[in-house]
């Protein structure tokens, strides 16, 4: 099950929602790639699912850019098979840089700037579950 948390910055008046952690939709390959999006990752996942030696790991995630500090909310996803691996990666959309995964422990997203002050700390608050 997964994790819905309002996001706040202590400086300015940021808000944001995350939604991170595993839902019904990511019990197998052929569901998650019923609704991913990205031709090319739709087209990794395929390959993966004829594979019977495929084990996966797949979930949302929130990625942090280490330089700019803007924000993405996607999909994490790991496939291995004895032939090949597969790992999701994200480039910032604001300066490119490779995004970070970062975990959300005791509704804090530990020295996590803004991404519209840059100033000030981010706080998670938990408002729900979501399956």
């Amino acid at each position: 099950m997964g994790e819905a948390y309002k996001l706040d910055c202590d400086t300015c008046t940021y808000t944001g929602n995350i939604f991170v952690g595993f839902g019904f939709a990511y019990m197998s390959l052929k569901s998650i790639a019923s609704f991913v999006q990205d031709a090319a990752l739709k087209r990794r996942i395929e390959e993966f699912i004829g594979n019977p030696s495929t084990r996966y790991d797949a979930y949302n995630a929130l990625y942090v850019c280490p330089a700019c500090q803007a924000m993405r909310n996607e999909l994490f996803i790991e496939m291995k098979s004895d032939s090949s691996q597969y790992r999701s990666s994200y480039a910032c959309p604001r300066c490119t840089s490779v995004m970070e995964k970062k975990h959300i422990e005791n509704n804090a997203l530990h020295h996590l700037s803004c991404p519209a002050c840059e100033k000030g700390k981010l706080k998670a608050t938990f408002y729900m579950d979501w399956d």
